[in-house]
């Protein structure tokens, strides 16, 4: 009798399902996507997320991953389970990606709204906050805020 590695299964029927899985949706992006946010919004973001000689750094797209990183990692452990339960009984495991990846994105996209309007350090300075009527560093308008979506690619 021929001994695995400690973990290693033999192949199910199912195994064969999960292979073509190296071809379809790999990732998901998140914040002021290209082709989907105006320039302008995405200039206003990455200013504002690496700061200038007069804008402070205020990194709200790498707050949200940071601070919701456990919790990206367990929704896509469950949804590998869901993935690789839905090809073992021949379902559609790429479709199963696709969802999954899409729920994270709209996950995440709303948690980087939420930061936006969380973020409050380094406060605005005196004057804008006396042209904007307001002392929130990211939302003026609420147009950058706004803009940030989610898109799953190949």
């Amino acid at each position: 009798m021929t001994r695995r590695p400690f973990g290693i299964r033999k192949r199910g029927p199912g195994a064969s399902k999960i292979s073509p899985l190296g071809y379809g949706p790999k990732m998901v992006k998140v914040g002021l996507v290209a082709g989907e946010a105006d320039s302008e919004n995405v200039d206003k973001a990455f200013w504002n997320e690496f700061g200038t000689e007069t804008i402070p750094e205020r990194p709200f797209l790498r707050n949200t991953m940071r601070n919701n990183r456990d919790a990206y990692r367990a929704a896509m452990r469950t949804a590998a389970k869901t993935i690789i339960g839905t090809a073992a009984r021949g379902g559609d495991a790429r479709g199963a990606v696709t969802l999954a990846l899409r729920k994270l994105g709209l996950k995440a996209a709303d948690d980087v709204r939420l930061e936006i309007i969380a973020l409050s350090d380094p406060p605005n300075a005196p004057s804008t906050v006396a042209r904007k009527g307001s002392s929130n560093p990211l939302v003026d308008t609420s147009e950058m805020q706004n803009a940030v979506s989610s898109k799953v690619e190949e």
